[in-house]
Formats: C-alpha cells, sequence, structure tokens
C-alpha cells in the first residue's frame, strides 16, 4: 500500500515538474504579441528618424542654395512629410 502510494506521489510530482518546465500555450502567445508590438515600434521609430533626417537634409540644401527647392524635392519633402504625419497619428 505505501508502495503503490509512493509511486502516485512520484508520479503526480514528476507531471508538476514537467509542467513546469515546458512553457504554456498562452505564456508563448503572449510573449509572441509583445515581440510583435517590439518590432512594429521599432519600425515606426526607425521610419520616423530616417523621414526626419530626409527633411532636415532638403531642409539644408534649402538654406545653403538660399532658392526655394526644385520641384522634385518640393515633392519629396512634402511626400515625406505625409508619411510623417501619417506614422505620428498611429
Amino acid at each position: 500500500m505505501f508502495g503503490s502510494a509512493g509511486s502516485v506521489i512520484a508520479i503526480v510530482g514528476a507531471l508538476f515538474t514537467i509542467d513546469a518546465r515546458y512553457a504554456h500555450a498562452a505564456d508563448v502567445q503572449k510573449t509572441n504579441n509583445e515581440t510583435q508590438k517590439q518590432i512594429i515600434e521599432s519600425t515606426n521609430t526607425l521610419r520616423r528618424q530616417m523621414l526626419e533626417d530626409k527633411l532636415f537634409e532638403l531642409g539644408l540644401k534649402k538654406a545653403q542654395d538660399k532658392k526655394p527647392l526644385s520641384a522634385i524635392d518640393q515633392a519629396l519633402s512634402d511626400r515625406y512629410k505625409q508619411q510623417l504625419n501619417d506614422l505620428n497619428r498611429k
């Protein structure tokens, strides 16, 4: 009787140990969601910085030339500003 009780206790203990060692599906999903959020935020931050840099370069060009930007540069500037506004709204 004590032998079978000891076996049951050992088996239950082993099951709890195994259960504790492996990740639960909910934990994995939560980690994946958090990772996806971080990737999206990092991507948006990087894109925002790139757009700001491009706008800065166009602003410098305008200041150095002391004349309005060319039509192409003005179109690029407008496009960068629009994309930056879209990112800032997110």
